[in-house]
């Protein structure tokens, strides 16, 4: 998957939903609205060939587009 067809929001928003963060924290920490969130998301989901949203995160880790931090030994585990 090449990171070209993302833009630096999608990229962001899905990070951050990677992380474990709500679509409301999302567009808190961004500024931006939530359904400006949603929108990213889909879109991101879209060219991720995901079904839904933790789909995508999954895709997004299997495709290298989302990759952990050196310390980290899988996934974020959300609380």
């Amino acid at each position: 998957m090449s990171r070209a067809l993302f833009t630096e929001h999608e990229l962001a928003v899905l990070r951050l939903l990677a992380g474990g963060r709500t679509q409301v924290e999302i567009a808190r920490t961004l500024r931006i609205r939530p359904e400006t969130v949603g929108l990213l998301l889909n879109r991101a989901r879209i060219l991720l060939r995901a079904r839904t949203l933790p789909h995508a995160v999954a895709r997004g880790y299997e495709t290298g587009l989302l990759t952990l931090p050196p310390n980290e030994q899988g996934p974020p585990q959300l609380p």
